[in-house]
């Protein structure tokens, strides 16, 4: 089959790369402590070890969350339904400054368990994180390399196998947007075990 090769643009890896990326709603505190909440893709565990459990956020340097966690070393990453895409979406709306996107969801918010912004009650999944590492791979990128200090999840998600647990979840997954900067998602309607037999 012939290939051909794709010229790079600003946020390549969306529009080059056709994968799948979480979706996360991360939620953050200013140094005022003013709640901010926006959707990430580019998220992903860091360090695997039980002992040094460490995940990676890529943002944008001049967005919010990214101001919010210079400011204060921590965020949530929260995992959201399916079923809440336009809620997803309404985080991704470029308030102003000082605006709590979560006022314009159905999304409610309750106490993490050892950091200073709330987990999304909504949300399946929650991962809580103080930056130890800020790496600055280009003028507009930040890359916070964050120690995972709280994992929590529904009561009764983790004993379930790993396929009934994503039905269960129905996690959304981001393809990028398209030509009309349209944000294209998909969710998990089936899973199965794949067994070479």
């Amino acid at each position: 089959m012939k290939k051909e090769s794709m010229e790079l643009h600003v946020m390549w890896h969306i529009d080059a790369l056709m994968q799948l990326y979480p979706v996360t709603v991360v939620t953050t505190l200013d140094g005022t402590g003013r709640l901010n909440a926006a959707p990430y893709s580019l998220v992903v565990p860091y360090c695997s070890s039980p002992k040094n459990p460490q995940m990676l956020l890529i943002a944008n340097r001049a967005w919010h969350t990214a101001k919010n966690i210079r400011a204060t070393g921590e965020f949530v990453l929260n995992y959201p339904r399916a079923g809440y895409l336009r809620d997803i979406v309404e985080t991704a709306q470029f308030h102003p400054e000082g605006i709590n996107e979560l006022e314009h969801t159905r999304f409610t918010t309750m106490p993490a368990n050892r950091v200073t912004p709330p987990r999304l009650a909504e949300c399946y999944q929650h991962v809580e994180c103080r930056v130890r590492e800020t790496l600055q791979p280009s003028p507009s990128q930040l890359n916070f390399i964050a120690d995972v200090l709280d994992v929590s999840l529904d009561a009764g998600l983790y004993g379930l196998p790993r396929a009934e647990r994503a039905r269960k979840v129905s996690p959304p997954v981001y393809f990028g947007p398209d030509e009309n900067q349209q944000h294209i998602f998909g969710n998990v309607h089936e899973t199965a075990p794949f067994t070479d037999t």
